[in-house]
């Protein structure tokens, strides 16, 4: 059974490849049709895919009045994850951001919580919502050729950083699925100390991303950094 959750999981991670592919560039939406005292979200996707990934779900958001930031400079998400939350901090600075939230899917949410841990000094970030992040690493990145892929390992020292400080904790939702190929650790994405740790009836890594229920379920708790 798992062998076919695995397929149909990775069927959805290629159809956000596509969508990457296709739209190279953020829908005017996404900071043209925002209600006021919405928060804003800046949405961070996984590790070798682009902001487009994440686009079914930034347009959910979007359509409900929140400003959507992409961080068009991460590319690939390849780069170190202290170099991608320095990206944050430009997109934060740049846009005068304040009271914002992140959504990170995968290492998105471990970029996340870097940010909060070392860039948010001033707390113009308040917290973020991370959907199947590694926060103990994943041994699946032993498997996988790549520096990139390397920092996300258990015996990372990114990995031993973020794990140090549990005071940032206090600030993430942190939401996985039932079955998560991606993250082979006893822990999954749960988090100690975490604002909420939630399971959803969801198999797999990337098709959590894209399921509208889990998709509808995150904007509300958008609303928990009220």
């Amino acid at each position: 059974m798992k062998a076919i959750y695995w397929i149909v999981d990775y069927c959805y991670f290629f159809l956000g490849k596509v969508l990457m592919l296709v739209h190279t560039n953020p829908p005017k939406h996404y900071l043209g049709y925002v209600i006021k005292d919405k928060i804003p979200v800046i949405l961070i996707p996984g590790i070798s895919v682009k902001w487009g990934f994440l686009k079914h779900l930034g347009d959910s958001i979007s359509h409900l009045g929140h400003p959507v930031y992409v961080i068009s400079k991460l590319k690939f998400n390849l780069l170190d994850i202290p170099q991608s939350a320095k990206l944050i901090r430009e997109t934060v600075d740049e846009n005068h951001l304040k009271n914002a939230i992140i959504i990170g899917h995968s290492k998105g949410g471990i970029i996340g919580k870097y940010f909060l841990i070392h860039e948010n000094k001033d707390n113009r970030v308040k917290g973020l919502i991370a959907i199947g992040s590694p926060f103990s690493g994943s041994k699946i990145v032993h498997h996988l050729r790549g520096i990139a892929f390397k920092e996300l390992a258990p015996e990372s020292k990114t990995i031993k950083d973020i794990n140090s400080n549990r005071k940032a904790n206090a600030k993430i939702i942190s939401i996985m699925p039932e079955f998560d190929n991606h993250v082979w650790s006893e822990k999954k994405s749960y988090l100690d100390g975490a604002l909420l740790n939630i399971t959803f009836p969801v198999k797999g890594h990337h098709k959590i991303v894209f399921d509208q229920k889990s998709i509808e379920k995150i904007i509300e708790l958008i609303e928990k950094f009220n």
